[in-house]
């Protein structure tokens, strides 16, 4: 888009909004590339851009990946680096006329900096609507209706995240190489929605998984991808609604 056809979208609706896609450049296993969560994030967010009829913005394809550093290729920035990148942001799309944002996050590790920072714009911008959704947590809303995976063998580069790239671009799955891998955690601690409620636990990719992987991403299926994408766009959308 030019300038001009920002101002004109802008001029044209006091509330006009634009989606934000926020991936990350982390290991994913063998099988997996390491834009894995910037794809889907980038996916989720053009086909909410359309049916919002929003402005679709460039995807942040780098974000707070620290658990996975000690993989080659893995590339973080700090949280503070994170934070500020999408506080300026957001301060810029303000200034240009934006007063929704709406953020599609990729990345687990992501969202409780996004947390922190949509509160701290929100108090120097008390006009600017704030959404942040992160595509894992919702598809595990759908996903525990027909999930394969035993317990504690969903995390990383499993059965679910597999599952949206087989849909996706199957052309980057390299299935022959993905391999089933618990985690090694203290008793009661996984990354099972329900364990992640109780308590936040500091942990290292490389201390628990040898491969990058935790979970079975052997049981992912395209059709099960579809559905989990399909369910996150209408979850984000109805969320958001017409305003």
């Amino acid at each position: 888009m030019t300038w001009t056809a920002i101002k004109d979208v802008v001029d044209a609706d006091p509330h006009a909004r634009i989606v934000m896609p926020v991936g990350s450049l982390e290991q994913h296993g063998p099988h997996l590339p390491l834009n894995t969560d910037s794809i889907i994030a980038d996916y989720v967010a053009d086909k909410v851009s359309k049916k919002l009829s929003s402005v679709l913005f460039p995807t942040l394809s780098i974000g707070y990946s620290l658990e996975h550093s000690g993989f080659p290729g893995t590339i973080s920035f700090t949280p503070q680096t994170f934070s500020s990148m999408i506080a300026e942001i957001t301060h810029d799309l303000y200034e240009s006329g934006f007063r929704t944002l709406i953020v599609i996050n990729g990345h687990g590790g992501n969202r409780p900096i996004l947390d922190s920072s949509i509160t701290s714009i929100k108090h120097a911008h008390p006009d600017l609507r704030l959404y942040s959704f992160t595509t894992l947590d919702i598809a595990r809303e759908k996903f525990r209706e027909f999930r394969k995976s035993p317990r504690q063998l969903i995390g990383h580069a499993d059965e679910l995240e597999t599952s949206m790239m087989l849909a996706l671009r199957p052309d980057l799955v390299e299935m022959a190489k993905a391999v089933t891998e618990k985690p090694v955690f203290p008793p009661g601690i996984s990354l099972e929605s329900e364990d992640l409620s109780r308590v936040t636990y500091g942990w290292k990719t490389k201390e628990v998984t040898e491969s990058g992987i935790i979970g079975s991403p052997n049981l992912a299926t395209l059709e099960t991808g579809r559905i989990l994408l399909d369910y996150v766009v209408q979850t984000i959308c109805s969320t958001v609604g017409d305003r």
